[in-house]
């Protein structure tokens, strides 16, 4: 009986550390250069929710910006949080979606920086000639002010509606699956509206987990600080001094 219950703990036990191997969490840096489109966002310094600091982005002060996670194109950033998943993953392999928000008083209401979800063309009812269809969440439901502010699909705090062809309102993202759960996943984005030209609120944290349990982060920061003429001097007779 005792080498019965052995062997349970060395299987319980090694089936523990598989799951730990094949699930992982893939964080990436983000700069202001590696927006592929649009207008640069401004950069927040030393303000940072907890976790993604020291720094988060700032909406630029005119037109609109956007960040995208897209499958093959403009850096491939998709393969690079999800590199076992990209290739094949469905809004159904979405667990949960989230992201920080933080809103400068005087904004106006039912602005805010906003998550959404594009799918792959399937050849039949696509809604444009790259993406099949377009899932954009609830940010004007923001009201938070001068603090930083988790959204997240858990627990149906973030919804969704379809900003394309599918007729689908208001939406959970357990009903958003229900829906489209088949459809596969183009990019997702952060982005603010180009009919506000201009936007001065901050973003950081977006996190995406799969059903799989892998989690794939992006912390939005500066630009790399560069080194000066006097600094490759120094750099120069360092080495030369070795």
């Amino acid at each position: 009986m005792k080498k019965l219950i052995t062997i349970c703990a060395v299987i319980t036990m090694m089936l523990a550390l598989s799951s730990s191997v094949l699930a992982g969490t893939i964080q990436i840096n983000v700069q202001p250069a590696d927006v592929p489109d649009e207008t640069l966002p401004r950069v927040n310094i030393g303000d940072a929710p907890a976790g993604f600091g020291p720094d988060s982005w700032q909406g630029p002060a005119t037109g609109k910006s956007n960040w995208h996670a897209r499958y093959l194109l403009d850096g491939d950033a998709l393969s690079t949080l999800f590199p076992a998943d990209a290739a094949t993953m469905t809004i159904a392999d979405l667990d949960e979606i989230s992201y920080f928000t933080k809103r400068p008083s005087g904004t106006p209401a039912g602005r805010d920086w906003w998550v959404q979800i594009y799918t792959r063309c399937t050849g039949t009812g696509d809604n444009s000639s790259w993406y099949h269809d377009r899932f954009m969440n609830n940010y004007a439901d923001h009201t938070a002010i001068d603090t930083w502010t988790q959204y997240s699909t858990d627990l149906g705090a973030m919804t969704f509606h379809s900003n394309g062809l599918g007729v689908i309102g208001e939406s959970t993202l357990a009903e958003l699956i229900t829906a489209a759960g088949s459809q596969e996943i183009e990019m997702i984005s952060v982005q603010t509206n180009s009919a506000w030209n201009g936007f001065d609120g901050y973003m950081d944290g977006l996190e995406i987990t799969l059903t799989n349990a892998n989690v794939g982060q992006v912390n939005f920061v500066p630009e790399p600080a560069t080194i000066g003429l006097l600094g490759l001097g120094a750099l120069s007779l360092l080495r030369r001094k070795k």
